[in-house]
């Protein structure tokens, strides 16, 4: 059986030591629902992420993060994926994280890795679309940004 793995693209935002919280979080949440899958995760600016907004999701605004599912249960993948399966991409915008991060008073790692693991969720079949699960994903979210500082 494969092992689920998180790779980092693009900048690099984070020091060492705060990639790694990250991973282990991610990994974290993987594993807590059973996904052996890898997922990159990638680091761009505004201009890039509103570029894939628009060209991908017909979305002409820079946003936080956007996610590239490449395999779904939709797609009928069941047992266990290959060794180099990946589950998708997650890009996050750095330059919108140090924005928010500013406004709200957090620590731009804690944002940064709350756009990892909201994007993670949503790869993983999360929704925030309606209230109830909207919710859901929060717990979610603050479960995991949780175990960062574990």
């Amino acid at each position: 059986m494969s092992s689920a793995g998180v790779n980092f693209l693009g900048k690099r935002p984070l020091r060492a030591e705060q990639k790694a919280s990250l991973r282990q979080a991610l990994l974290l949440l993987l594993a807590d629902h059973a996904c052996s899958a890898s997922v990159n995760v990638c680091f761009v600016d505004d201009e890039e992420i509103r570029a894939l907004n628009r060209d991908y999701l017909g979305h002409d605004y820079v946003t936080d993060v956007v996610t590239f599912p490449m395999r779904s249960e939709r797609d009928g993948v069941e047992g266990d994926p290959l060794d180099d399966e990946l589950l998708g991409e997650v890009v996050v915008s750095v330059d919108t994280a140090r924005r928010y991060s500013e406004e709200r008073g957090t620590a731009f790692p804690r944002e940064l890795s709350l756009y990892a693991i909201h994007g993670t969720l949503h790869l993983l079949g999360y929704d925030d679309a309606a209230p109830a699960d909207r919710r859901k994903m929060r717990r979610a979210e603050h479960r995991y940004l949780a175990a960062l500082e574990s």
